[in-house]
């Protein structure tokens, strides 16, 4: 599950040198990325409507559509 993985990644960091501790936040970027993607998916199956997942995201309806739109 994406949030074990973050939580590990997190954790990671506690005590890791600058260079580890910013390849555990690249990692962990792309886990948000990944886990963003599959919750705008479930929510437009679910109904919501593009101004609502970006009400949800903080950002424009143009902006969700733009990145999530041709999924």
């Amino acid at each position: 599950m994406e949030v074990e993985r973050m939580k590990t990644l997190v954790g990671s960091m506690d005590g890791k040198g600058p260079a580890d501790a910013l390849y555990a936040v690249a990692e962990l970027q792309k886990e948000v990325g990944r886990a963003e993607a599959s919750l705008v998916r479930r929510a437009r199956q679910a109904g919501l409507s593009w101004e609502a997942i970006a009400l949800c995201l903080g950002v424009s309806k143009q902006a969700v559509h733009r990145k999530y739109g041709k999924q």
